[in-house]
């Protein structure tokens, strides 16, 4: 319409204070504009920053979204998801892509459109479309930058096994340490605690004195992600451990809440406004054309060095050969 036309058109709805009727429009073209976003919980302040950026893209586009907290639940995955189809909504995104996602196969053979967030679209043997950080490269990336201070010990500190993008992080770490030729362990938190996703820093803190006892040797901690490595700072600093002068720990993620601590946490980030913008943008793609062939894009991270990593404080000292299997000790 034109302009003037159009003007008047927005006055009137102003005035009357005028709704669209959602139930009407689904009859009418068949879905709703919304999408589903299925994270693990907001109180985990990195799915909140991830909501933020896909709300933002979906609002430019036209379509709102609704956000559940799945706990990495399957069951609950697919009950959100049938209660997204039974309401209209034809396309969800998964935050944090479990280590299976067979669950929500019935609900995409019958229209569902589905964008996975951190994870390999084949890596289970279903084609779907995907997007996410290159998590190898960012656990390569961090001993990359440690062991370009001096450090030849490292561990790294992960959580229990419930999503591909610890397994791919944990995996780039150890080949990193390989090629390297230092010493490496993987500290794993007890899956008999099973840590929620807003309990991260209490593992990361338990796993730094559970350490101080077990791992003196290593002189450079890697966290899965950020909330972890706060996690390590805090514990390590209730220690007595200097961070940088006797042991560095970098991260994962980019949270903006490593600016924020003492000190200021490396890490090596994700790009999560480009990442939220694709997601999005594929999701609408296959809404659209049920039949495009499944895409997968991965995105580059960037490290970011702050004040918590700083040279080794000593030469190489015993530990495990690189290259060697993975050593999992379960928090006490």
């Amino acid at each position: 319409m034109r302009p003037a036309t159009l003007a008047r058109v927005k006055a009137a709805i102003a005035e009357l204070k005028f709704r669209p009727n959602q139930s009407a429009r689904m009859l009418k073209i068949g879905h709703l504009p919304m999408i589903g976003l299925m994270v693990p919980t907001v109180a985990n302040p990195f799915f909140g920053v991830l909501a933020r950026w896909i709300e933002s893209a979906a609002l430019a586009q036209g379509y709102g979204v609704l956000l559940c907290n799945t706990y990495r639940n399957p069951e609950r995955e697919r009950e959100y998801a049938e209660a997204f189809m039974a309401q209209g909504v034809r396309g969800v995104i998964l935050g944090a892509a479990l280590m299976a996602q067979e669950h929500l196969e019935p609900l995409i053979g019958q229209g569902l459109a589905a964008v996975s967030l951190d994870r390999d679209s084949v890596s289970d043997g279903l084609l779907r479309d995907s997007v996410s950080v290159d998590n190898a490269r960012a656990g390569s990336m961090a001993v990359e930058h440690l062991v370009g201070l001096g450090h030849r010990a490292i561990t790294f500190v992960n959580a229990p096994f419930k999503s591909v993008n610890r397994i791919a992080r944990q995996d780039g770490v150890m080949a990193a340490c390989a090629r390297a030729g230092v010493a490496f362990d993987v500290f794993v938190g007890s899956t008999e605690t099973d840590y929620s996703e807003n309990e991260m820093t209490e593992l990361g803190y338990s796993a730094a004195v559970a350490l101080q006892g077990k791992r003196k040797s290593s002189t450079a901690l890697i966290g899965v992600n950020d909330l972890v490595s706060i996690g390590l700072l805090a514990g390590l600093r209730k220690a007595g451990v200097d961070v940088p002068a006797q042991k560095s720990v970098i991260g994962i993620d980019g949270l903006f809440l490593g600016n924020y601590v003492s000190p200021p946490l490396t890490t090596v980030a994700q790009p999560m406004k480009a990442i939220a913008d694709a997601a999005v943008e594929h999701l609408l793609n296959r809404m659209a054309k049920p039949d495009l062939e499944p895409r997968q894009v991965i995105f580059s991270p960037e490290l970011l060095v702050r004040a918590s990593t700083g040279p080794a404080t000593s030469g190489p000292r015993r530990g495990r050969v690189a290259g060697a299997a993975a050593n999992t000790v379960p928090v006490a």
